[in-house]
């Protein structure tokens, strides 16, 4: 809003339009005027005053025409619109209301009621304005947020002893929670995650980075695919005890020149085996998600990466997509495309088949896929 607000008067009687005119600018507020609904409709689109002053009855075109024009223009600001009207009839009132009136006066008009609604329309113009730019802030600051989300992802592995890898995560807003990490050692084994924290936006984002940081030291220290999630979740539970939130996570560490995989699950959504139609739901890992409970004790599986097999983890945003209708892609859905798709890496037509699920509806949850593959002979 203008320091001195800039208020359009709309009224065809000359000496109406002078009395408020003269009140207003006495009020010390900037007044433009228009003496028809026309001319009035295009100096507002035209001007783009902070008030309107609407007189209900008037020539080419009536107030309840030129109020809902400006209403529904969506290209316009917010001008808060007061309707001047001669008719003190309730139904009168109540269709300037539903054209998009904001307030009324009836004529005559009183100096302190006129005063005392411009004041009050002002005021929530001037909100309605400041929420706008509050708005505007947090939206730039959640892009920036988003772009530093980014650097999170690693970089992912060259393909060695024909191991390839792949992986993409999509937050459902600007930041989220899912998120994966690659950290390859010196005696070239590798360690892979995906997780997902409880919730979204910018709260399951920063819990993400703290994980994400987490995971990386322990892995410094410890092998064993247990001990880091038992610290991990150490971590986690001092949090979640106090504030609700947890997080899912498959952890697994692979050795590329023998082919071999540890995997370990808290809580997560199943990982998938694929071999060519042979699609296997990994579905015998037990441990709880991170963060419920202080003491856990966490399952390690080993399995050998054949020529041709694919292992995939992934976020229940996958399974949990839904399309225009509100129905959810399916984890049935997710092994039927699997064993239908002849093409590597498996991941990527699975993640095309889920987008074009859900059309043109937003994304209800965050989306992570990670895959490991093994070449064919």
């Amino acid at each position: 809003m203008r320091t001195q607000p800039l208020i359009l008067i709309v009224e065809d009687n000359p000496a109406s339009l002078e009395i408020m005119q003269v009140r207003l600018e006495a009020s010390g507020y900037r007044v433009i005027t228009a003496t028809d609904g026309e001319a009035g409709l295009h100096l507002a689109e035209s001007s783009l005053p902070d008030l309107i002053l609407l007189d209900l009855m008037m020539p080419r075109m009536d107030g309840l025409e030129v109020c809902r024009r400006l209403k529904n223009n969506d290209l316009l600001p917010f001008m808060p619109i007061i309707m001047v009207t001669a008719k003190t009839d309730t139904k009168d009132v109540i269709a300037g209301l539903e054209a998009g009136g904001d307030e009324y006066l009836t004529k005559p008009v009183d100096h302190g009621s006129l005063v005392a609604r411009v004041k009050s329309m002002l005021r929530i113009k001037e909100l309605h304005d400041t929420v706008l730019d509050q708005s505007d802030l947090m939206e730039n600051q959640l892009k920036t947020a988003s772009k530093i989300q980014t650097l999170f992802w690693p970089e992912l592995p060259k393909p060695e002893e024909g191991i390839h890898t792949w992986a993409v995560s999509q937050p459902a807003a600007y930041v989220g929670g899912d998120f994966y990490d690659v950290i390859t050692f010196a005696d070239k084994s590798v360690l892979a995650y995906v997780a997902d924290v409880s919730g979204k936006g910018v709260p399951a984002a920063l819990i993400m980075a703290a994980v994400f940081t987490k995971i990386r030291a322990e892995a410094s220290l410890h092998q064993n695919l247990n001990l880091i999630l038992q610290a991990v979740n150490e971590a986690m539970y001092e949090l979640a005890s106090t504030e609700g939130y947890f997080t899912t996570m498959l952890l697994l560490k692979y050795w590329p020149e023998r082919r071999d995989v540890e995997m370990i699950r808290a809580g997560h959504i199943n990982p998938v085996l694929a071999s060519g139609t042979d699609v296997r739901e990994i579905s015998h890992l037990k441990g709880v998600s991170l963060g419920v409970m202080e003491e856990v004790d966490y399952q390690i599986d080993r399995l050998v990466l054949n020529p041709g097999e694919s292992l995939l983890l992934f976020s229940d945003g996958v399974s949990e997509a839904e399309n225009e209708k509100v129905e959810q892609f399916g984890y049935q859905r997710v092994l039927e495309h699997l064993s239908a798709s002849r093409s590597l890496p498996r991941g990527k037509g699975l993640l095309e088949a889920v987008l074009k699920w859900r059309g043109e509806a937003l994304a209800n949850d965050d989306l992570t896929i990670f895959e490991i593959w093994c070449e064919p002979d």
